[in-house]
């Protein structure tokens, strides 16, 4: 952890002195710091950073011996700063990277449930791309439909496109990726599989979600509710996702109305609570919500219900696990 700590603040100070040197957001800084280091070139545009920074930066660069970094740690380390980006810029908390915890378990689920054959994976509110990608990692790692994927994302924030170019590059993965808001059109093909961790809150067009049966019936609809619903408007027959979602929107009052209206949309497989102690307060609670799109040889099941009581115990995923199989063998096999 020590080294990590000390590589971390390594780059954090070359980032902070091309910031300092383009009076750019951290954000910025960043993507340009990894930009240039991928490149091994330190771009200049207008004579911007001037000639002493760029000597200055690179005797930090040549520092950091980039080339002998892992990928495993060049991605460790760009998240660290990701988050720290998020938190300085004072972006959204919408736009904090997914822990990757919550990636281990959606592609836990994700390995049993899709088929073995080339699949087509979208996430529309992208974000860092940290969930989507340790999932599509996760996929290869297991060699899962021959690591044979095609990637779309969409994201209405330039900032968080460029931070998920950067993610998808040092992941050596191929994506396709748009700057548009989530809840119009999609232009790309059918996805087979939805991963996204949804946008929580109001949406502001109230123009576009009149468009959609979950709106709100006064004021602005609320854009988790929404996003699923085009979701499922864009899922191929039988095609799958993979969402993490406000726990109140499957239970209470919240999901009175809306879980109805979700069953009779799609076919529900599970809903998975996660730890308590994983949020800073119950208002931000979560859970993972799978459900699969009527079509093809889709039938209805037994919903998954469970609920982890820890990340940090080994033993709680392995436990899932063997509960997912048991669930798995008797509903979906």
């Amino acid at each position: 952890m020590d080294n990590i700590e000390k590589l971390f603040n390594n780059f954090l100070d070359c980032v902070k002195c091309l910031q300092e040197a383009l009076n750019v957001s951290l954000g910025d800084a960043l993507v340009e710091t990894f930009d240039n280091l991928e490149n091994n070139q330190i771009k200049v545009e207008l004579g911007a950073p001037d000639k002493e920074t760029v000597q200055k930066l690179s005797q930090k660069y040549a520092n950091l011996h980039y080339d002998q970094l892992s990928p495993k740690i060049k991605i460790q380390i760009f998240t660290l700063l990701v988050l720290k980006a998020v938190n300085e810029d004072g972006l959204d908390v919408n736009q904090m990277p997914t822990p990757p915890a919550i990636a281990t378990v959606i592609a836990m689920f994700m390995l049993k449930l899709l088929p073995k054959e080339k699949l087509i994976i979208t996430d529309p509110a992208i974000g860092t791309g940290n969930l989507l990608f340790s999932v599509v990692r996760q996929l290869k790692n297991s060699n899962h439909s021959k690591a044979d994927f095609e990637l779309y994302g969409i994201d209405n924030d330039e900032e968080m496109l460029s931070f998920a170019d950067i993610a998808a590059h040092l992941n050596k993965i191929d994506i396709e990726m748009f700057c548009q808001d989530g809840l119009t059109p999609w232009m790309f093909p059918s996805p087979d599989v939805v991963v996204s961790d949804l946008p929580v809150g109001y949406y502001p067009v109230d123009d576009n979600a009149a468009n959609f049966a979950t709106k709100s019936v006064k004021g602005h609809s609320l854009a988790h509710l929404l996003f699923i619903e085009q979701i499922i408007k864009n899922l191929r027959p039988a095609g799958y996702a993979f969402l993490l979602v406000p726990q109140t929107i499957l239970s209470g009052k919240g999901g009175s109305d809306f879980m109805p209206w979700l069953s009779e949309k799609v076919f529900l497989r599970s809903i998975i609570e996660l730890p308590d102690n994983a949020f800073q307060n119950k208002f931000n609670q979560r859970s993972i919500l799978i459900f699969q799109n009527h079509g093809k040889d889709a039938r209805n099941s037994e919903v998954f219900l469970t609920k982890l009581d820890s990340f940090k115990k080994e033993e709680d995923l392995i436990k899932l696990n063997v509960k997912l199989n048991e669930w798995y063998t008797k509903n979906i096999n």
